[in-house]
């Protein structure tokens, strides 16, 4: 049996070591799939948002890697979640479903020639799982503004303040 976690671990050594962190690449080509979203990380002038994000998607990445998650397990639970969560910042389904294919080809493009069959397989296990959890899930609770709006929760008047 392959160790498809193993695999992962490999892809991801390799390209932090080729690359370095591979956050701003993976920011700047959602930002560029889905210029839109550079709106919703107002908030995150540190970029640091972004890091938690993109390290709970690595989490979650290694989980559905995993021989006992064939049904996503807690990765399958906490992407699940995560797209319901989106839904109400009013992030478009198909917008959050194109995260995590932007995080693997920006690792394998780091990995460069050295991104062997072993990781592609481990990549696709992890993202025919999360399509399969993604596609499993009733439709967005609300209507997702299009990809091009800038909207997003916004801060309100401090208390006792008008």
């Amino acid at each position: 049996m392959t160790d498809h976690v193993a695999a992962l671990e490999d892809s991801l050594a390799l390209a932090v070591a080729r690359g370095g962190d591979p956050q701003a690449a993976v920011y700047a080509r959602l930002f560029a799939r889905h210029p839109g979203m550079e709106a919703e990380f107002w908030r995150d002038t540190s970029g640091r948002i972004r890091g938690e994000m993109l390290a709970r998607s690595f989490e979650m990445v290694m989980d559905l890697a995993a021989p006992h998650a064939p049904d996503g397990g807690w990765g399958g639970a906490f992407l699940g979640t995560e797209a319901v969560t989106h839904d109400a910042y009013g992030i478009a389904r198909d917008v959050f479903a194109d995260f995590l294919p932007i995080v693997a080809s920006v690792i394998a493009e780091a990995c460069g020639d050295g991104f062997t069959p072993a990781m592609a397989a481990a990549w696709d296990r992890v993202l025919a799982r999360a399509a399969a959890v993604l596609a499993a899930l009733p439709g967005s609770s609300m209507a997702a503004h299009p990809s091009g709006a800038a909207v997003g929760i916004r801060p309100t008047a401090p208390a006792g303040g008008r």
